[in-house]
């Protein structure tokens, strides 16, 4: 009999409560080789993210013949029910780690992304950049009164953002409009 072919002890944990809900014989096949990273099961018609798992690799628990996963369930928002205080957002949240004072990164419109944007506050996708603007520069002053570490600058309307908040309502390098305030995560 095989290392591999012997089934071990799975038990599942709800993090939040602490309660097991699950507990079953499984052959290590089945399982990832490591829970080290970021890991998601899909069980019934829910996602789990694995918080901690005891061991953390198969040659662990195949050894061992038990495995404890401690799961939390994944929470999805619906974008219908966020309000936003910028128009646009970027590809990725840490855009900003790699950019200069200088440098500037192409941003996305976030009412491209969305069902009814004006549910959300955000301008129609067919709104004139007068009116665009001036939804940017209003959410941009509550933006504003927010004390946020890391904050940087953006143009609704050419669709770029810089770093340096010390560029607040300076003109656009591409369009002449003062920047805005720009939230990178």
């Amino acid at each position: 009999m095989s290392w591999f072919s012997r089934k071990i002890n799975l038990t599942l944990v709800d993090d939040a409560t602490g309660s097991v809900f699950v507990s079953s014989m499984m052959p290590p096949g089945e399982l990832p080789d490591s829970f080290r990273i970021n890991t998601t099961l899909h069980l019934g018609d829910d996602d789990w993210s694995v918080v901690q798992a005891e061991p953390e690799t198969k040659a662990e628990f195949t050894k061992s013949g038990k495995l404890v996963l401690r799961l939390r369930k994944v929470e999805t928002v619906s974008p219908k029910s966020l309000s936003f205080t910028q128009l646009d957002i970027t590809e990725r949240f840490d855009d900003n780690q790699r950019l200069g004072v200088d440098d500037w990164i192409t941003t996305q419109p976030l009412n491209a992304t969305i069902e009814n944007p004006k549910a959300s506050g955000l301008p129609q996708c067919d709104d004139d950049s007068e009116e665009v603007y001036r939804i940017a520069s209003t959410l941009s002053e509550l933006r504003e009164s927010i004390p946020i570490p890391n904050d940087g600058v953006y143009c609704p309307i050419c669709h770029i953002a810089n770093v340096d908040l010390g560029k607040l309502r300076t003109p656009c390098p591409k369009c002449g409009r003062g920047l805005l305030k720009f939230g990178w995560t």
